[in-house]
């Protein structure tokens, strides 16, 4: 008879890989240890490995059908299965809001300070024109879904905390502060801890469990929203169509 599998050992394993990957080194305590913290570039390839191949994470600017466009994002985890149109000039992605999941700013430490910038960060992408259209299938057509019916996840990646308690007032004031377009659904500071904002409530991560259960809280958001909103091509298309001058230029993006 084989062995049962051990899911608990599992996940600690993981989380020991995952630590790794963001240059923080597992302890005999709760807190890993790093002579430094966790760079952007080692948060995409962590959560890259993490999720199913269908999410593309990495740094991006969210562009619109009407012209508007983000501010820089640190780290977004987007459809790469369903969205045909992207845009990349000398190593900058430009991905149409609708084909976005989730954007996350990354710093090296949760503050207030740097809290209140991710939630502008945040606010730049929810704030573009999402399209939708019906979707055909064998049978006739699935109609146009509703764009707040698939909410686009917002969140600080941090590796330290100024807060020692992200339970504190201090600290649940901050994260939870901002409008609908601001509104943060993650903090983590792997340090310290990691929380989850449902129904205008903090949850919080386990003692020591902190980045696996980041990163099953997010896939599970993911996971509820299914697949991205089927966008208007027609409506991007509207330069192609009208004989706009689409010449190759030097910059199409930010100045």
């Amino acid at each position: 008879m084989a062995e049962p599998f051990d899911l608990g050992k599992a996940f600690g394993a993981k989380q020991e890989h995952m630590l790794t990957g963001l240059g923080l080194m597992p302890s005999f305590t709760d807190h890993p240890t790093s002579k430094g913290d966790a760079t952007e570039g080692q948060w995409i390839t962590v959560l890259q490995e993490f999720l199913p191949r269908r999410y593309g994470v990495g740094r991006v600017f969210a562009i619109d059908s009407r012209g508007g466009q983000s501010q820089q994002i640190d780290l977004a985890i987007y459809d790469q299965q369903y969205s045909p149109l992207f845009f990349e000039q000398e190593g900058l992605r430009f991905v149409p809001v609708e084909s976005i999941y989730a954007v996350f700013e990354v710093k090296p430490t949760l503050n207030k300070a740097y809290v209140e910038y991710a939630r502008t960060k945040i606010a730049s992408v929810r704030s573009l024109h999402r399209t939708t259209v019906p979707i055909r299938h064998a049978g006739g057509e699935y109609p146009a879904q509703d764009p707040a019916s698939k909410p686009i996840i917002g969140g600080i990646l941090a590796t330290d905390s100024e807060w020692t308690d992200l339970s504190s007032a201090a600290a649940r004031d901050a994260i939870l502060a901002g409008d609908a377009a601001e509104s943060l659904d993650f903090a983590i500071a792997v340090r310290h801890s990691a929380a989850e904002r449902v129904q205008g409530e903090l949850h919080f991560a386990p003692t020591g469990q902190h980045l696996i259960w980041f990163a099953v809280q997010l896939f599970q958001r993911l996971a509820k929203i299914g697949t991205v909103l089927a966008l208007d091509l027609d409506a991007y298309a509207i330069p192609i169509r009208s004989g706009q001058d689409i010449a190759v230029s030097d910059d199409i993006g930010p100045a």
